[in-house]
């Protein structure tokens, strides 16, 4: 294994604990999970590791995800935000292989699926 199949996830949070849920998830998917709770410790981990999906509990509107946006544009990453709902939290799509996307917000029953399609487009492509 030449790691061009791993399948990387950065996860950005004040806390880890903000992510232990969706790590697991992730984990028992096969996925290959790295945390940040900086802007400035995400970049850092930017530069040494290619990631396909990065996540993050910041606003969308946010300093960091605005940084964020900028050291991942052009690049194969795909970047989601979560919304904080009544009954839990929601992922909302801002970079898709790079590019802004306008998709609508995902309730996490359905961000599985996404991650999973995520997953599939990258095999193909590699």
């Amino acid at each position: 294994m030449d790691g061009s199949d791993v399948f990387r996830v950065l996860l950005l949070a004040n806390s880890p604990q903000s992510f232990s849920l969706t790590r697991q998830l992730l984990e028992r998917s096969g996925c290959e999970c790295h945390f940040a709770a900086s802007v400035e410790a995400a970049e850092t981990l930017l530069k040494l590791w290619q990631f396909d999906v990065v996540l993050s509990t910041h606003r969308a509107a946010s300093y960091t995800i605005r940084r964020l946006v900028s050291s991942l544009s052009g690049s194969d990453a795909s970047l989601f935000t979560s919304l904080l709902v009544e009954e839990g939290s929601w992922w909302l799509p801002i970079l898709r292989f790079g590019k802004e996307c306008y998709e609508p917000a995902l309730p996490v029953r359905d961000f599985t699926r996404v991650l999973e399609d995520l997953r599939n487009q990258i095999r193909l492509k590699r």
